[in-house]
């Protein structure tokens, strides 16, 4: 017996062995695979936020067409969306009574040069005074500028394209009586450009230029993004809305844009002022935590794949990015999925396709 109790304590001794190595590859088998994240780059851009603004766009020039006298509508030969040209005849109305105004007009002066005609021979003859002469000549000039404004309306009772357009909007139909100057089709200039008008604060209006680059998006087009420039600014407010008017010209060249006018449109104006000292700017859901003062976040070293926790202080928000109050190195990468769960040196997993 005792000869056999080495043999079984050195049995016993292999056997934990083994059993420890055994353990030490299981643990190494189901140790927890590095945790998955996004990266973003950090972006420098101005330090100031850019001005925000929203309003209606549509031809530069546009033409608010309406007759010189009211009458009855005879017809209008266009519908909306026709493409005009310049001197086309788009409306015309009942000539009847303008008619008779230029022929009672003309009627007028013929009377007033016959008494004027015959007031010199009688002058001649010593018959009129000079003074009478003079009131005949007067009269024959005040019934041939009554021809001539009378001639003018009825050039105006019909209703020519300025250029070449499109018919924007038909704002009456044949056979409505229309006052003097109330506007019958609207009428739009091809080749005039797409204008953005946005109305903007007394602040943002301080800070913008003539000149100065942005970015418009519209509502019925979300996936694309159409540059501008802003090229009116006005110097005095809006009495009924206090705001400054703003047009902004949109450059459709990279993106055709409908042609159709009061498209609902939101500009980005980056003022040049605000391009002359920069800030570092990375996307909002890179922020872990923080308060008005400082937000935590988590940089990434491509070269360890580690991360690092790091505080910096928040200028502003600006749509879907966040401002830093200070300038981070070109090249600088920010965890923005997954970084609420992290630990400051852990090393991670970068995924570019699938959500972590």
């Amino acid at each position: 017996m005792t000869a056999r109790l080495p043999l079984l304590i050195s049995v016993s001794a292999a056997l934990l062995a083994g059993c420890g190595a055994d353990n030490k590859i299981d643990e190494a088998a189901t140790a927890a695979p590095l945790r998955a994240v996004r990266v973003a780059a950090v972006r420098n851009g101005p330090a100031e936020p850019p001005v925000q603004a929203s309003g209606l766009a549509s031809s530069r020039d546009e033409a608010k067409l309406a007759f010189k006298v009211g009458g009855v509508i005879a017809a209008i030969e266009v519908r909306e969306g026709d493409e005009v040209r310049a001197g086309q005849r788009l409306a015309r109305i009942e000539a009847a009574e303008i008619d008779a105004s230029v022929a009672q007009a003309r009627a007028a002066l013929a009377k007033a040069s016959r008494d004027l005609a015959r007031g010199k021979k009688l002058f001649a003859d010593d018959v009129v005074t000079r003074e009478q002469l003079d009131d005949l000549g007067t009269a024959e000039t005040v019934a041939r500028a009554q021809l001539d404004a009378a001639s003018f309306n009825r050039r105006y009772a019909e209703i020519t394209a300025p250029a070449d357009g499109r018919v924007l909007s038909r704002l009456a139909e044949p056979r409505e009586l229309v006052q003097p100057g109330a506007p019958v089709l609207v009428v739009s200039a091809s080749g005039s450009g797409t204008v953005l008008e946005v109305g903007l604060a007394d602040r943002d209006a301080l800070r913008v230029k003539v000149g100065d680059s942005a970015e418009v998006r519209f509502d019925a087009l979300p996936d694309r993004v159409f540059p501008a420039k802003v090229q009116e600014l006005a110097r005095a407010s809006d009495p009924r809305t206090g705001t400054w008017r703003c047009e902004l010209a949109v450059d459709t060249a990279s993106a055709e844009l409908p042609a159709f006018s009061g498209l609902i449109g939101r500009a980005r104006i980056v003022p040049a002022t605000s391009l002359s000292t920069r800030r570092s700017y990375l996307p909002i859901e890179a922020l872990v935590e923080g308060d008005q003062a400082k937000a935590r976040l988590y940089l990434f070293d491509p070269k360890t794949g580690t991360v690092k926790s790091a505080e910096h202080r928040v200028a502003f928000v600006s749509g879907t990015e966040v401002a830093l109050g200070d300038v981070l190195p070109d090249g600088t990468q920010v965890v923005t999925d997954g970084a609420a769960y992290l630990r400051d040196g852990e090393t991670v997993r970068v995924v570019t396709e699938t959500a972590p």
